[in-house]
């Protein structure tokens, strides 16, 4: 009896000092364990003055074909911005005629085009090979001539060093944008389609590359063609009086019409 009374004074001051120890200050505890005391943070006064707020200005207009370019503070002044266009990079008219007749007088670039196309544009092209480097470099002058062959249906590049044919090809599965000739071949094929001779003879005419679906059981009328919008207004920017759909591969209106009135 004397041994369980002794045991028992033993446990409770054992048992007090363990739940005494795994005790913490509630105002100490948090989802994560203990809490460090809060950082003082010293307080600042406001400016006597609100700071004014930066208006963002442009450095150019809004007149069509400029960009809008953001002043930015601290960088250099606008006209050190602006660039001059590098004179050797274009190609001037009498350049582009001079490579032309040099392409078009050629037998292989002859062969290619067929008796029916359309000049699409030239662009100076990078030089190939060793070439490239080199004092060589800037002298040689090389050119890209691109065309649309009508009779083939498939466009056709030539490349040019100077005004000497390097090499020409056809490239299946490309589409270049429109040119000159594809507007002014399908200008005139519209103007004399019978749905729209006599109406559109004082009119403006326009030309946009288009390309018609494919269907699930048949295709659109000119799939796979060289196939143009024109249309028929006053002047540049007036609204279309009159419609086409002219397919340049096989010459023809594909269809025509008068815009409804808005």
């Amino acid at each position: 009896m004397m041994n369980r009374c002794a045991a028992t004074w033993i446990s409770l001051p054992l048992m007090a000092a363990l739940g005494a120890g795994c005790t913490l200050d509630a105002g100490s505890r948090g989802p994560f364990g203990p809490q460090d005391p809060e950082t003082a943070v010293p307080k600042m006064a406001l400016p006597p003055q609100v700071p004014s707020r930066h208006a963002l200005a442009f450095t150019a207009d809004e007149s069509p074909g400029r960009h809008l370019k953001p002043k930015m503070a601290g960088t250099v002044a606008d006209i050190a911005l602006k660039r001059s266009p590098n004179p050797s990079a274009i190609l001037t008219a009498p350049e582009i005629a001079a490579l032309r007749e040099a392409a078009e007088s050629d037998p292989r670039v002859a062969a290619l085009l067929g008796d029916r196309w359309g000049f699409i544009e030239a662009n100076r092209s990078a030089p190939e090979g060793k070439v490239a480097f080199g004092c060589c470099r800037d002298e040689a002058r090389f050119a890209t001539l691109t065309y649309f062959s009508y009779s083939q249906n498939v466009a056709v590049e030539v490349r040019l060093k100077e005004q000497r044919v390097i090499d020409a090809a056809r490239r299946g599965g490309y589409l270049p944008p429109e040119g000159p000739q594809d507007v002014e071949r399908g200008i005139a094929l519209a103007r004399a389609d019978s749905r729209l001779a006599g109406n559109v003879q004082s009119l403006q005419g326009h030309g946009l590359l288009m390309q018609p679906d494919i269907g699930f059981l048949k295709n659109d009328p000119g799939y796979g063609h060289r196939t143009i919008w024109i249309t028929f207004s006053q002047g540049q920017d007036g609204d279309p009086k009159f419609w086409a759909v002219v397919d340049l591969t096989d010459d023809r209106v594909l269809d025509a019409g008068q815009e409804p009135p808005r």
